[in-house]
């Protein structure tokens, strides 16, 4: 489809606590419309659950322009080829577009905080992974194995041990702490928690809306220091795994390394590990990574990384 110039690209990062959809010409986002992230649930298809978690920010953009390209930046996997065709194609026919990108989030998080260039992102929001790209189009992706399974580091992952602690001093297995106090606030009655939270459709999302306040009890509990302490040895090690044998600039994207204790610790740690290689700020974020997958000529080093469908 040829691209006029009055065309708009539409950026979208789909995280687990947080949707961001932006409108974008020649690579730079202008205008962005955010909402909860999202939440699937057994009885609808993953294709369709993206599909409804759009559309009301969609309609808030009030898009006149002809859409040339979507990239999606996507958090979880859909489960099956067909899943990704569905979406493909639903995002064509709801946005009227010429092109559509999809890719995990880590993809357009790299390509935001590199500006398409080689290095090693790593992605800390709910989850953990890193990605590591050289120039000679080595590819090394580490964790990012879910809630489940892995996500060492990540927001769940701290949510859950600050949880737990709270949980083991509310009970008498451990010393009561001053997480306790924060987790009521967040979770209501503890007592209840079995009862309220289990059956929550966004349980991950609110275990993972916790880490901030175990993060912020870090240089005053020690159960909260210990968990943050942690979770940088963690992040380092899979920021030290996507970087191989040599030493790629690193950088970070998603909320938790925002967080200048964290950050502080991930940095001593990655260190250690690896004392060659530095972090950088990252240039922007998903979003603008996604902004400029969707307008580059070539998908250059993250071209293998991206499902790419054609009206």
């Amino acid at each position: 489809m040829p691209r006029m110039a009055d065309m708009v690209d539409v950026a979208i990062d789909a995280g687990q606590t947080r949707m961001r959809i932006g409108l974008a010409y020649a690579g730079r986002v202008t205008r962005v419309a955010d909402c909860p992230g999202l939440t699937y649930r057994h009885d609808v298809r993953p294709s369709d659950a993206v599909l409804a978690a759009i559309t009301g920010p969609w309609a808030e953009l009030a898009v006149r322009d002809q859409v040339a390209t979507v990239c999606l930046g996507l958090t979880s996997v859909l489960g099956s080829a067909d899943e990704y065709a569905a979406l493909a194609g639903g995002l064509i026919d709801r946005l009227e577009a010429g092109r559509v990108l999809i890719a995990g989030d880590v993809v357009t998080a790299h390509a935001g905080a590199f500006g398409l260039g080689p290095g090693v992102v790593l992605a800390a929001g709910t989850g953990a992974i890193a990605l590591g790209l050289d120039r000679d189009g080595v590819r090394r992706q580490v964790d990012g194995w879910g809630y489940l399974c892995g996500d060492a580091g990540g927001g769940f992952w701290i949510g859950r041990r600050g949880l737990e602690a709270a949980l083991r001093g509310h009970d008498g297995r451990a010393e009561p702490s001053a997480l306790i106090d924060h987790a009521t606030a967040h979770f209501g009655e503890l007592a209840d928690l079995a009862e309220t939270l289990y059956p929550a459709p966004d349980a991950v999302a609110r275990i993972a809306e916790f880490a901030p306040a175990v993060l912020g009890l870090a240089d005053a509990d020690a159960y909260a220091a210990n968990i943050v302490d942690e979770a940088a040895r963690e992040l380092a090690a899979t920021v030290a795994a996507a970087s191989g044998p040599g030493d790629l600039p690193v950088s970070w994207t998603g909320r938790l390394l925002q967080h200048d204790g964290l950050r502080r610790r991930f940095a001593d740690e990655l260190a250690i590990r690896r004392p060659g290689v530095r972090l950088h700020e990252p240039i922007g974020d998903g979003l603008d990574g996604a902004a400029k997958l969707a307008a580059a000529p070539e998908l250059g080093l993250h071209s293998g990384l991206m499902r790419v469908t054609v009206r």
